[in-house]
């Protein structure tokens, strides 16, 4: 898959991709306000084991952004199980470098069609850490709402924070 928007694109992970990723990743800031299972310090052969489990696991739900020289982010969407079988999680991030150029806000509404037009999800979500404020203007200005506030629901650094649920339907979806 390769969707191209501006001077960046959405695309497949590369074996090549590996020292980028290690790279942008290995952030304390990037990885601040994301799940544990993104690790940090962030290390070469995580971004190998990361490649590989993707290109084995999830090819079509999790890819790179990039620029035109090389990757400088990620996003992805965790389908849901059982009666949430027509939702999927979506998450991303993106190295400081890159912060603050609208690149997200470019990225997600491409992302959200890819996954509206090529699967039978109905309904986006995205789980937001307390602290993440640029995580939650990005959700708003592509349509996403606030949907709910899960009240000390996440343990981050031996802290027990909330997390904010943001969600966008198919029907009220724009590109």
């Amino acid at each position: 898959m390769n969707i191209s928007f501006d001077k960046y694109c959405i695309r497949s992970f590369e074996e090549n991709d590996v020292d980028t990723i290690a790279k942008y990743a290995n952030n304390i800031e990037v990885s601040r306000y994301l799940r544990d299972s993104f690790p940090y310090p962030y290390t070469k052969e995580n971004a190998i084991q990361w490649v590989n489990f993707v290109k084995n696991n999830y090819s079509t739900l999790f890819f790179a952004i990039a620029d035109k020289k090389e990757l400088i982010g990620g996003i992805s969407a965790v389908p849901q199980p059982d009666v949430h079988r027509f939702s999927a999680e979506i998450g991303f991030w993106i190295g400081q470098l890159h912060w603050n150029k609208g690149i997200m806000t470019k990225a997600i509404p491409e992302f959200c069609n890819y996954l509206f037009t090529k699967f039978n999800f109905n309904r986006l979500t995205a789980n937001v850490i307390d602290g993440n404020e640029a995580s939650k203007k990005v959700l708003l200005r592509t349509g996403f709402i606030l949907e709910g506030t899960l009240r000390k629901s996440v343990c981050k650094n031996n802290k027990f924070v909330d997390h904010f649920i943001y969600g966008l339907l198919k029907e009220d979806f724009k590109l």
